[in-house]
């Protein structure tokens, strides 16, 4: 996992006497929780480059976890599952083997669980039950913040429901997805903004970036102030199975990071996006332009080759995995009740096929069409094309 759990005394901007502001403290890693996720390597990102970026505090009692996660509509954030598992039940701290311990049993006066099949994944992938129940977080234990680059400054938001996959298997990390409504629908402006989820074929070799307020560095114990960029690539089959045996390439549930250069997500990034921006390479699928940034992946955990460096971020011989949220669009769209066409976009070589903005609303345009605007001498209109 690529969690942050905190041990701290927090006031949350709901409870009695507390100050109208939240303060969105720099946080100590729990030791127990060792398969969580930051950005190392990486540069602070520039007010508005990611006006998607959601950053979550999850109270848990005598601990709060920090993590990811991303605006998608008006009132609805995606994250990983394990951000909103309450990390105070004992549990597994490795991927690779199922251990006898068993968890509280999901909480369903909080936990919305959608009634489907238990797995979305493909067909030539085999679904693993969990033989453990898991104990969701309260909606009024989360809050999320928007708007701005500074964790201390972000614009705090209450949650109404808390919605984990219902397959969620934190044995292998499978379904690692959950989906957060707010409480009050957001007001897009140019420092808060939806992104579309990527439903391109996710290439060996592609060039993607991560984003996060997570630790900085193998040594630190704190997380950043200041939202972070790095970028990495999609790794291949040869190093990603030894990881992940059942990995059968990127375009499956998961998708495959190596960690070059010290280059890696870690602690306090788990549930931010793993993206890409369009107008870029043809052969790199679009990639690595200027353009507009569309979403491949959530954070979900690291590991690597060797048993020593498992649980180290950025190591030579590691992978992070990322739950590939195109293979969850049924999930998201029967969850959140918006259309998978409102959901997706794709770069489709070198443009996004979808306008966005028009009258405070984004819309997917599947073929060319024309918009009356009435405007004055002093409106400025901005089109993402």
């Amino acid at each position: 996992m690529r969690l942050l759990v905190l041990s701290l005394a927090i006031c949350l901007l709901w409870a009695e006497g507390c100050i109208s502001k939240v303060v969105f403290k720099r946080p100590m890693q729990r030791g127990a929780l060792e398969h969580v996720g930051r950005v190392i390597g990486g540069t602070d990102a520039t007010q508005g480059t990611y006006p998607f970026a959601a950053f979550l505090m999850i109270d848990e009692g005598d601990t709060t976890a920090f993590c990811g996660g991303t605006i998608i509509a008006r009132q609805w954030i995606l994250t990983a599952a394990h951000c909103v598992v309450d990390t105070t039940i004992s549990r597994a701290n490795t991927i690779h083997h199922i251990h006898s311990d068993t968890h509280t049993i999901n909480g369903t006066e909080h936990a919305s669980v959608v009634s489907q099949k238990l797995s979305q994944k493909q067909p030539w992938q085999p679904v693993r039950r969990s033989t453990r129940s898991y104990k969701i977080v309260k909606p009024k234990d989360v809050v999320v913040g928007v708007g701005s680059v500074f964790n201390v400054q972000a614009n705090p938001l209450k949650v109404s429901k808390v919605h984990a996959h219902p397959g969620l298997n934190l044995d292998y990390f499978d379904n690692d997805i959950a989906l957060l409504k707010l409480k009050k629908k957001l007001n897009f402006n140019g420092n808060v903004q939806p992104i579309h989820i990527d439903t391109d074929t996710v290439r060996d070799g592609m060039t993607v970036t991560g984003i996060g307020w997570g630790k900085t560095s193998l040594e630190s114990q704190s997380t950043s102030d200041v939202l972070q960029q790095v970028d990495l690539k999609t790794g291949d089959e040869a190093l990603c199975q030894r990881i992940r045996p059942e990995f059968d390439g990127n375009d499956g549930n998961y998708i495959c990071v190596t960690t070059p250069e010290g280059r890696d997500t870690c602690s306090g990034d788990s549930g931010g996006p793993l993206l890409r921006r369009c107008t870029g390479d043809p052969s790199q699928g679009g990639s690595g332009g200027n353009g507009p940034w569309v979403q491949l992946g959530i954070t979900s955990y690291g590991d690597s080759i060797s048993e020593s460096a498992s649980t180290l971020c950025a190591a030579s011989d590691g992978a992070g995995f990322y739950t590939h949220a195109a293979a969850y669009l049924d999930f998201i769209s029967k969850t959140t009740g918006i259309k998978r066409e409102n959901l997706a976009a794709t770069c489709n070589g070198s443009r996004l096929n979808y306008v966005g903005n028009i009258n405070g609303a984004a819309s997917l345009i599947k073929s060319p069409i024309a918009i009356a605007v009435t405007t004055t001498a002093t409106t400025a209109l901005l089109w993402l094309l």
